[in-house]
């Protein structure tokens, strides 16, 4: 062959792999594009699942606290608290987030003082979906009282036996802590206290508030220490899901701290849930090493 001839079979040979090349790529580029755009569908799709989801919880919530104020036996207590432990396992879902439990055996079944510390609005969830009806004591609640007066949560303030507080009221504060003590003593209730009394919003806890603990000494109750950790990233922006620990400490039981200043006291608890949370900030949940004693699967709640 001329090699004229062969240069030019050649250059025709360079454009082809060339225009191959190019209609390849051109071809991976519009499918990149279609599976973002497809997932961008999905994503808005599973978006109005969840404002349909949180739009059906808080009419029915609103249904349910009318009815209420009108006829207080309209609910059971017992539906009461299964409604709302349902809907908020299905409510955790939509961050997606797998709950580590530690120490379960630690939170008595009897009335007692749980004492967390508050990183995040979702503490109270978390601890409602780990509230198992059969092995402890349903949860109370002592919330501030705007809760009551907001457009949302006030819906949902009544259906569990929460107990209101005015922040800035000393006597609204020794209410709050006569009625919680009833709760405990009389209903055998759980009572949940934040003693930092206000969302930190990081992994460093903020200070705890010294008379928190005045209500155990009151009821005469164990205090079960509650560390939580990493629920301050729940709004974080993220690829994968969260996993969130719950540990409870050993309880402290009432006849060794009835004669100490509620000061020393609530510090500590302080120390306690301290203790627990450098014990377990760096605890490696998916190594084969530290495999859970009993998997929920419906709820993604881990016991270790």
């Amino acid at each position: 062959m001329p090699t004229s001839l062969k240069n030019a079979s050649n250059e025709n040979n360079i454009d082809l792999k060339q225009t191959k090349n190019e209609l390849e790529v051109s071809n991976g580029e519009n499918e990149q594009k279609s599976q973002r755009k497809l997932k961008y569908q999905l994503s808005k799709w599973r978006l109005f699942l969840k404002l349909w989801f949180l739009w059906r919880l808080v009419s029915k919530a609103k249904k349910m606290t009318k009815r209420i104020k009108t006829d207080p036996n309209s609910y059971s207590e017992e539906y009461r608290y299964n409604w709302i432990k349902k809907k908020v396992v299905k409510l955790l879902k939509i961050p997606n987030v797998a709950l580590h439990v530690f120490g379960i055996e630690n939170w008595l079944d009897r009335g007692v003082v749980l004492a967390p510390n508050h990183q995040s609005n979702a503490d109270p969830l978390i601890l409602l979906a780990i509230n198992d009806f059969q092995y402890q004591q349903p949860l109370s609640f002592i919330p501030k009282q705007e809760l009551w007066t907001s457009k949302i949560y006030k819906h949902f303030m009544n259906l569990i036996d929460n107990v209101p507080l005015d922040r800035n009221s000393p006597r609204s504060a020794l209410r709050a802590m006569k009625e919680a003590k009833e709760l405990i003593n009389e209903y055998k209730r759980s009572v949940v206290v934040f003693p930092e009394g206000t969302r930190s919003q990081k992994a460093e806890m903020n200070e705890f508030h010294g008379a928190s603990m005045k209500l155990a000494q009151m009821a005469y109750v164990p205090i079960v220490p509650v560390t939580i950790i990493d629920t301050y990233k729940l709004y974080y922006k993220r690829k994968k899901r969260l996993d969130i620990k719950v540990i409870f400490g050993k309880p402290m039981m009432p006849d060794k701290f009835i004669s100490i200043k509620t000061e020393l006291l609530t510090q500590n608890v302080k120390k306690e849930v301290q203790k627990n949370m450098d014990k377990y900030l760096d605890f490696d949940v998916h190594s084969d090493k530290n495999p859970p004693k009993k998997v929920d699967k419906k709820r993604k709640i881990y016991y270790y």
